[in-house]
């Protein structure tokens, strides 16, 4: 059997444990240690805000879906958040008056707009009315992290202000329940939340990039294997076992059998390691497996395919290495997740390994089940399904079967 000679010679055992501890420790030691350290720390400053106010300011910092790595503190009194930036066990912070939610300032905001936008986006000082929220800082960037928080809180007033004045044209309310209804809908927290208590977190990195570099080796280690088929029946070994009472189509059989076992074994080993090892999350267990399974079969048949076009074992060298990075390039696998732009992201669904990312993306990122993940099982599995029985048909040709 195939594989049998695949350990003897120990390539299985490359491809399916040594690489993927390589790879990892790799990832793990690259993003692993983030966890415990705090790029940024910000600092509130809560002094003589109303429980209304305060809690104004709590929905705003959440519904900026800050990463892990920026730290926010609240302050009771200026003169503490101010003591702190100087002693640096914070890198900024932010002062909120407490007028912020008051009828004058609502009035205010509505009536200098685009004064407000101005200084949201081009100062470090933002202005509202007459209603100022000071940002502290000498660190450029944590000064400019605590103004988008402080834009955060204008841009909840104005949702506020948004659903007051709708209100008020349907009900035909006046002043006093405008105003009433556009501070409770600046308070309340919006149905639809963006929370993000993982993203930034070097462990769930890990969970995404672990699986997109596996999907590359997945296909090069699959096109690699295939070779062997090509350099047998150059060497002649398939027409020796021809004569022999082994079917050819056994043959073929087995080898790619072997080539699939050996992928599937190193991408759940891969994941396996840096769950037990480094923390990681792929997310879903369920969802994982599965979405391991159809991204081994979708990229191996692929690689077999193209393998099987081969002439010689160069050919088929050269088709593993570059086709594999070309996809890997138009698939995303380099580029963190909506970072292409959206031609490219709408191209890489073009590939097997863009709807791999895709699933494992959606399990790890947006912690979503197996449900949110079917549609890229089954897409890859159409894919596989379909790349499967011509690879077949084409080795059929090659070794005559």
């Amino acid at each position: 059997m195939d594989i049998k000679r695949r350990l003897k010679d120990k390539s299985a055992v490359i491809n399916s444990f040594v690489a993927p501890i390589l790879l990892a420790t790799i990832l793990g030691f690259a993003f692993g240690g983030n966890k415990s350290v705090s790029l940024l720390k910000i600092g509130i400053s809560t002094q003589g805000l109303t429980p209304a106010t305060v809690k104004l300011v709590h929905e705003s910092v959440l519904e900026s879906a800050l990463p892990d790595l920026i730290k926010v503190s609240y302050f009771s009194q200026d003169s503490q958040l101010k003591q702190s930036i100087n002693s640096k066990s914070i890198q900024a912070g932010i002062i909120v008056p407490a007028k912020i939610l008051n009828k004058s300032t609502i009035f205010n905001l509505i009536k200098n707009v685009s004064g407000v936008f101005n200084a949201t986006f081009l100062t470090t000082d933002l202005k509202g009315g007459n209603a100022e929220i000071v940002t502290i800082s000498a660190n450029q960037t944590a000064k400019e992290v605590a103004s988008g928080i402080a834009s955060a809180i204008y841009g909840k007033l104005y949702t506020g202000i948004l659903v007051g004045t709708v209100y008020a044209e349907i009900n035909h309310s006046n002043l006093n329940s405008f105003v009433a209804v556009s501070q409770k809908a600046a308070i309340e927290p919006l149905n639809a939340v963006l929370r993000s208590s993982d993203f930034g977190n070097g462990k769930n990195i890990i969970g995404y990039y672990a699986p997109s570099m596996a999907i590359i080796f997945l296909f090069i280690g699959a096109g690699l294997g295939t070779i062997s088929i090509v350099a047998e029946k150059k060497g002649g070994t398939l027409a020796r076992l021809a004569a022999a009472p082994v079917k050819s189509s056994s043959v073929v059989v087995g080898k790619i059998l072997s080539i699939l076992v050996t992928s599937l074994v190193s991408i759940l080993a891969l994941w396996f390691e840096t769950e037990l090892f480094f923390g990681a999350s792929w997310g879903d267990p369920a969802g994982v497996f599965l979405m391991c399974v159809a991204t081994t079969l979708s990229m191996c048949g692929l690689a077999i395919f193209l393998t099987s076009l081969a002439r010689d074992e160069q050919q088929a060298f050269v088709a593993s290495v570059i086709v594999g990075f070309v996809l890997a390039l138009l698939g995303g696998n380099f580029f963190p997740p909506g970072s292409l732009p959206p031609f490219m992201q709408t191209l890489s669904l073009a590939t097997p390994n863009g709807w791999a990312l895709v699933g494992f993306g959606r399990l790890s990122q947006e912690g979503v089940n197996l449900a949110g993940a079917i549609g890229p099982i089954t897409i890859l599995l159409v894919i596989a399904l379909a790349l499967g029985s011509l690879s077949l048909i084409r080795i059929g040709r090659v070794v005559e079967l």
